[in-house]
Parts: C-alpha cells; sequence; structure tokens
C-alpha cells in the first residue's frame, strides 16, 4: 500500500474509532430519478477472469484465503468461489461481477479501495447477484470498520440491480383471511418475492410480511392468507377525501448483499460503510440480515464522512431484517436517498447523525415496522432517543423530505431533533445553528400507524440525551436577532397515530394544507407565531381498525387511538402556548360518543400551563354536526386547565366574530356569557389578557387566590417550588390577589396586549409597598400614590394604598405589548 494511502487509512481508522458520540415517492410512480452527476472516466484496465488460475499466478483462491486482487487489473467474476477470508480490491483494481449467470461472492470481509462494480447505471445487471459475508472468525476488525464489513474506503461501490416498481398501494381493501392484494397500479414482481404491507391501524404490529404466488394486472396472489386487515377503499367524509390505502413495498432485489443465516441468531449482520473520498452509487439492491445489535457504527447502509457527495446515490433499493438501523448519512451532504423501501429495523431507520448533514434529499421512501430495542431479547438503545424511535431522524433543516411515508413505528414518524449545535465528530461546528436556520424542504410525507407522526422537539444534547427544543428559524443563524424565517411544512397526512398526528415546538412555524385523520390528537403547537392553514382535520373516519381481543372499543367496534385509556378525547387541533392559530381548515366527524368526548378544538388536557387567551380561530369550515369544542373538566392541580380560552376571530366556530370561549371559572359565569354545556364553556364578549404572578425571592407564596366579578381561581403555579402563576383575565375589570404567604417582591403583570389596554389588580399588603413600573427599578419610576377614587383615571403611572389594601392599574404603554409592576417593601427592591 502507497504511503500516501497508509496515512489517510491511519487517520480515518481513527475517527471511526472516535465516532459513535454523535446523536446517534412517491414510489407509487416510481419517478425519475434526479440525474446523476457524470463521473470521471474509469481507465481501461486489461481484462482477467477469477476462473483462470493465471489471474492468481497458477493456483485459484482457496476456502477461508485472505485474497487481494492483482493490482491494475479488471477482474470479471466468472465463478463462484469457495468462502473466502477476506478479500480487498486495491486501488487501481475492479472487481466486476460477470453477467452471463448467476452470481455468489461468499467472505468474512470486503474492503474496496478501487473498484466492486455488479451492473452498471446504464446497463443494470440482470441475474442474481449475492454478496453473502460469513462470520466463521467472529470479533474481527477490519481498518477500524469491524467484522462483516463491506468497507469502502476512498474507493468505489457499484451496485445496478434491475429497476423495480419500488412501491404502491392498494385500490381495494385487503381483509384478514384473504390471500389476494387489489394495487392501484400493475406491479413488475414476480413469484416468490417479498413484501411488506402496512398496518392501517394504529397498531404497527399489524405490519405484514407476505410472499407472492403470482401477478396478474393489479391482481396480486399471496403465497399464505393476510394475518390482518389493511384498509385501501376510498374514504369521503362529509364530502372531505382522505387516503388511508395500505403501502405495499418491494423487499426483493436481483442484488443482494446479507449476512449468512447465522445472524438471525447473533445479531451481527453484515454492514456496508462508505468513507474517505469513496463514491457508491446503489441502486436495484437489496440489504437484509444487516446492522450489528448494540454496536455503534455498525449501519445496514453508512455513509461516514464523505462531505459533499453529490454523485453518490442509494435508491430503488430495500433494508430490511435489520439488527440495527437502516441508512445512516453522518458528515455527507448532498447525498440523495430516494425510492427505497424497509421493513424490520431496531431503532432509527432512516438517520442523519450528527447535525451538520445538508443538501440531503430523502424523497419517496417507504419505512415499514420501525421497532424499539427490546431489553428482553437483549436489545439496547444506541441513544436515549432509541427507545422510541423515528422512521426518519432529520437533524438538520436544511435538507429536502418529499413524499415519503412512516409506517408502523414504534415511536415517531418523522423527528425533526435539531441541535443547538452539531454534535459528535461536528461539536467543534460551534458556528452551524440548526435550530435557527431555515426549513429545505419538508413536503408531501405521510406517517401513519406511529405515536407522534410529526414531532418537532426533542433535539439532540451532546451526551445523546435530548431536550426540549424551540426551533426559530432566522435569516442569518448566528445572529439570533435577524429577521425570521416562516419554516412551513406542507401537505402532511397523518392518521391512526395513537398521540400526535403533529406536535411543533417553536416560533414561526406553518403547517399548510395537511390532512390529519383518526388521531388521538391531530396538531398541537407548543409554539409561537405558528399557524395551522388550510387543511382537513377528521375525527373518525369509516376505517374503524382492529382491536385486540383485551382492547376496549369505541362505537361499531373502533380501534381507540389509547386502548388503557378509552376516556380520552379526541381533538383535531389543540391550542397552548402561543400566539398560535387555525385558520382556514375544514373539521368534520367529531362525535361524541358513550367511550369518550370528541371535537375539532380543545386545549391540552391535565395542563399546568395558562396559556395565551389571543390563540384563535378563523376561517373555519365544519360540514357535519361535528362537535366543535369540548374542554374537559379541569384537574384541581393544573392552572392551564383552569384558564383554557380562545378567540373566535370571525365567528365561524362560535357564530359571532370576536366571541370568546372560555372554560375559566374566573370568568364563565360573567352575566353577558352563554353557557354551552356540550363544549364545557361558555362564549362570551370582552377581550382577554394573561395574568401573571411571579415572586421574585425565596419565598413560597402559593396557591393564590384570584377573584374576580364573576368567579374565584386557586393558582398552584407551573412549578414546584409555587413562584411562578398565570391565568386568564378579562381586559378593563378588577381582580384581588390573595397570595398565601406574603412577598418583600412580587412583581405582576399582563401580556401580549394593546397599548390603551387595562387590569386592576388589589393585593393585600400589610405595609404600603414601594411599586416600580414596566421593569425598571430606579427612583425616578416611583409610582406615586394617589386616593382609591383618582385610581380609575391614571395612565398607569399610580398606586392607591389604604386599610392594608394596594390597589394597582395595570395600563399597557405605547410601543409595548405588556404591562408590568414590580411590588417591594423596601427601597430598590433590595
Amino acid at each position: 500500500m502507497p504511503a500516501r494511502r497508509s496515512a489517510t487509512v491511519l487517520l480515518l481508522t481513527a475517527l471511526l474509532t472516535a465516532c459513535g458520540s454523535g446523536s446517534g415517492g412517491s414510489g407509487t410512480t416510481n419517478p425519475t430519478p434526479t440525474p446523476t452527476p457524470t463521473p470521471s472516466p474509469t481507465p481501461t484496465l486489461p481484462t482477467v477472469k477469477w476462473s483462470d488460475p493465471a489471474t492468481w499466478g497458477g493456483t485459484l483462491p482457496a476456502a477461508g484465503q485472505k485474497v487481494t486482487l492483482p493490482a491494475g487489473k479488471r477482474v470479471l467474476l466468472d465463478t463462484t468461489p469457495p468462502d473466502l477470508g477476506g478479500l480487498t480490491i486495491p486501488t487501481g483494481t475492479v472487481l466486476e461481477f460477470d453477467d452471463t449467470a448467476d452470481r455468489t461472492l461468499r467472505a468474512e470481509w470486503i474492503m474496496v479501495h478501487g473498484e466492486l462494480r455488479i451492473g452498471s447505471e446504464a446497463r443494470p445487471f440482470t441475474h442474481h447477484a449475492e454478496i453473502l459475508l460469513t462470520n466463521k472468525a467472529p470479533g474481527e476488525d477490519v481498518m477500524g470498520m469491524g467484522d462483516r464489513v463491506l468497507g469502502v474506503m476512498d474507493g468505489t461501490l457499484e451496485l445496478h440491480g434491475q429497476p423495480r416498481l419500488a412501491w404502491t398501494r392498494l385500490n381495494a381493501t385487503a381483509r384478514k383471511g384473504s390471500s389476494t392484494l387489489t394495487l392501484d397500479r400493475a406491479p413488475d414482481w414476480q413469484p416468490g418475492d417479498s413484501l411488506t404491507l402496512t398496518s392501517t391501524d394504529f397498531n404497527p404490529d399489524q405490519t405484514e410480511q407476505v410472499t407472492v404466488q403470482r401477478v396478474s394486472g393489479t391482481a396480486v396472489t399471496l403465497a399464505a392468507p393476510l394475518k390482518h386487515t389493511h384498509w385501501g377503499d376510498p374514504i369521503t367524509v362529509a364530502g372531505l377525501g382522505v387516503n388511508e390505502r395500505a403501502e405495499v413495498g418491494l423487499l426483493t432485489r436481483n442484488v443482494v448483499v446479507a449476512a449468512t443465516d447465522d445472524a438471525a441468531q447473533t445479531g451481527v449482520g453484515a454492514h456496508v460503510m462508505i468513507m474517505g473520498t469513496s463514491t457508491a452509487r446503489i441502486e436495484g439492491a437489496e440489504f437484509t440480515r444487516v446492522g450489528q445489535l448494540n454496536t455503534l457504527r455498525r449501519y445496514p447502509v453508512h455513509f461516514h464522512q464523505l462531505g459533499s457527495a453529490p454523485t453518490s446515490y442509494l435508491r430503488g433499493s430495500s433494508v430490511h431484517a435489520s439488527f440495527n438501523r437502516c441508512v445512516v448519512v453522518h458528515g455527507t451532504s448532498d447525498l440523495r436517498v430516494q425510492d427505497n423501501v424497509t421493513f424490520d429495523n431496531i431503532g432509527h431507520c432512516l438517520f442523519l447523525e450528527d447535525g451538520d448533514e445538508t443538501g440531503n434529499t430523502l424523497s419517496g421512501n417507504l419505512v415499514t415496522r420501525v421497532r424499539a430495542p427490546d431489553a428482553k431479547q437483549g436489545q439496547k438503545p444506541l441513544l436515549d432517543s432509541d427507545k422510541r424511535p423515528a422512521a426518519y431522524w432529520i437533524t438538520h433543516p436544511a435538507n429536502t423530505v418529499r413524499g415519503n411515508v412512516a409506517a408502523g413505528v414504534d415511536g415517531t414518524g418523522f423527528w425533526l431533533a435539531f441541535p443547538e449545535h452539531p454534535t459528535g465528530l461536528a461539536a467543534a461546528r460551534t458556528d452551524i445553528w440548526p435550530r435557527r436556520t431555515p426549513l429545505g424542504e419538508f413536503s408531501g410525507n405521510t406517517a401513519h400507524g406511529t405515536d407522534r407522526g410529526l414531532n418537532l422537539d426533542g433535539g439532540p444534547k451532546p451526551d445523546g440525551t435530548t431536550e426540549v427544543t424551540y426551533y426559530a428559524p432566522v435569516t442569518t443563524p448566528s445572529d439570533p436577532k435577524s429577521a425570521p424565517v416562516t419554516a412551513t411544512l406542507d401537505t402532511f397526512t397523518a392518521y391512526k397515530n395513537r398521540d400526535h398526528g403533529v406536535w411543533l415546538r417553536g416560533k414561526g412555524h406553518v403547517l399548510l394544507n395537511a390532512t390529519l385523520a383518526d388521531n388521538g390528537v391531530g396538531a398541537t403547537f407548543a409554539s409561537d407565531d405558528s399557524t395551522l392553514k388550510g387543511g382537513t382535520l377528521i375525527g373518525e373516519t369509516p376505517n374503524l381498525g382492529q382491536p385486540d381481543s383485551w382492547e376496549p372499543t369505541g362505537t361499531g367496534g373502533r380501534a381507540l387511538p389509547r386502548p388503557w385509556d378509552p376516556s380520552f378525547p379526541i381533538r383535531g387541533y389543540q391550542f397552548y402556548d402561543g400566539h398560535v392559530t387555525i385558520d382556514g381548515a375544514t373539521l368534520a366527524a367529531f362525535t361524541p360518543d358513550t367511550t369518550r368526548q370528541a371535537s375539532g378544538l380543545g386545549y391540552v388536557t391535565k395542563n399546568a400551563f395558562s396559556l395565551e387567551p389571543t390563540n384563535n380561530a378563523l376561517n373555519l369550515r365544519w360540514p357535519d354536526t361535528s362537535t366543535r369544542v369540548y374542554f374537559p373538566p379541569a384537574q384541581p392541580d393544573r392552572d392551564g386547565d383552569k384558564a383554557a380560552t380562545f378567540l373566535d376571530t370571525d365567528g365561524t366556530t362560535t357564530g359571532k366574530a370576536g366571541t370568546t370561549v372560555t372554560a375559566s371559572p374566573l370568568l364563565r359565569a360573567a352575566p353577558d356569557c352563554t353557557p354551552t354545556p356540550a363544549w364545557n364553556a361558555s362564549t362570551c364578549p370582552g377581550t382577554y389578557t394573561r395574568l401573571w404572578i411571579h415572586d421574585d425571592t425565596a419565598a413560597r407564596i402559593g396557591p393564590v387566590t384570584v377573584t374576580g366579578p364573576h368567579g374565584t381561581v386557586s393558582l398552584n403555579g407551573n412549578t414546584a417550588d409555587q413562584k411562578t402563576f398565570h391565568t386568564t383575565t378579562r381586559l378593563g375589570h378588577t381582580y384581588t390577589l390573595t397570595p398565601t404567604t406574603p412577598t418583600p417582591h412580587l412583581r405582576v403583570g399582563i401580556s401580549h396586549s394593546q397599548p390603551g389596554d387595562t387590569l386592576t389588580l388589589r393585593i393585600p399588603t400589610p405595609t404600603e409597598p414601594r411599586l416600580y413600573r414596566d421593569w425598571w427599578i430606579d427612583n425616578r419610576n416611583l409610582l406615586k400614590k394617589v386616593t382609591p377614587a383618582a385610581l380609575p383615571t391614571t395612565t398607569g403611572d399610580s398606586y392607591a394604598y389604604e386599610n392594608g389594601t394596594l390597589t394597582l392599574k395595570l395600563v399597557v404603554q405605547q410601543g409595548r405589548d405588556y404591562a408590568a409592576t414590580d411590588i417591594c417593601t423596601a427601597d430598590l427592591c433590595k
């Protein structure tokens, strides 16, 4: 090996040793692949045959031998060699499978520094080619890439199987016990081919692997009856269409990379690792019995630290029976992962590792049956997040994620898991800010049979755990004060997800034209300045599902999203945090029954956090008699439940523009409010604001009682120390605040309000305090004392104190959206 290559190998081996601390199509039409940049022409090499003893100096390689191909040759694999102890393809050498018959190559490992070719883009391989990695000498570590590896180190891997229809959908429901699938297009599949058929219920285990017996047009006859029903009929609810037809993906390809059968018992599968200055063009290939259980860096197909890789791709291929992930993109950008099918893997499946991977295109992929590690079977999560794995784990927003499907996942369909800075080998890149970087493209994706279809939250930390994530993209990510940029998540479809169809946390998000049906909750935004715009939200469809025998069921035997909590109220859109909006959506089929409540709109249940009463709905369409709003009874220790309020901006929910819907015991009994018992709420005129109360000392002042002209509420606080409290109040009214314990420094205020808005507070105060307005504690900013009678005409610069009661008028000043006052027993609050 030349000295220069030796140095490269040593460096890359060191990187591999350090690696592992990181954060870990529409196939229905088989679209024309993105054109591949033209690679540099390969020099013409003299061709020799593997079967010719002269190629090897007179003696053919023997079983168990570690073989290095002769340098500077094109070696044509025209036979089936004995099981090799290892195979090295040196620089300047090509091993090419001869396409005149089926070919099999068995070895402990293969290391490619030159080129390994099976077919080409222009002429895909026509016979059956198989690379089987054996493990008669377990525990080897080949150039830092571990055992049972097909490694590509500064080389080229060309795998080109026959183009096949990667996946399609049913065109009629396939019933349990049936042996026929009716597809929406005629496939080119063959008898003996293996398929994955997705679950169309909440239960991901209803995903099946089936075998083709024969194909006639769009009808596929299976070798054995189905174990579950898979929905395939068109659905229309109140004139609204939703597609819940099962996907059917092809797992069989004519070019195969796999471990031998023993991997099923050991969990040590084959793995392909592409690194250095390598190129890999893989299409029409099947990877099975791959990945290595509980082992970092040992993934089925692993693009490792390639930098920009525009000439590499993985497309039209399959990965199944994987013991560890599916496809890992690590330190690699501008790669294409398109129209692939996966089935039955452990941990995150399609995995962008550190958070510096950008410009990649993930499109038209079908990911099915992603499993959480099972401790009873000796399986361990590589990352804490693998306990609830994702079909797609995306760590940087500047990628294209288009037209993919996640189906049957023990966790999340699409997890947009943005770290503050990249992790793992890219941890030094503190100049990269994924949580502030504008979103590339996220469009046309579908998730079903998961816990959470789309999750934009829970970004990775350097230690491999996750944290609450606030994604707020700006024009210049290094400058958080630069102009905000809207993150649009377009035409997402989520159905039969137990928890949420969509959960977003951050600022400036738009969920555009989504279709959310048959979910526990359609969408919740733990966000600010974010909108669900347009789209369709359907509570329940004719797809009843097929609950297990132990599960309680809904009307007509319907499967429930949370059978362990059958009374869980399903909702289309939940207000949370804020300011958030639902605008222009159509909502239907939210019908309560004897098992559980249902509503198009609601608030997060069992919620400790009082939120923005200006959260609003407008331009909504209700084509049936759905219950429009439902607020569950408030939990005594949950302040948010006791403050649930939103604004119907244009009257398309309540019938009158500017109406507020509230469940607050402090507000709902006002004489100008109208109770709506079915909603467990009242509709009220007036304008509302968020009142907050904060103890700025070490005191424990809660609970705090708030009494208004029409009700009382006891606030427990948002944290265990009972220092901060929030609730909803009506502007222009007077409220009395009574902390359980007085404090020498109390701060009160209102937020998200308009200049001129007022709120009057009365607070029992043993001694006359000193008051400072709007965060400026300075004696030049002391409020002046006036009589109670004079206070109403003041502008927020005054207070009244009489008989041990402080009366304070909060007034929002020009140029602000808040009013705040510090109330202190000592000068300057010291």
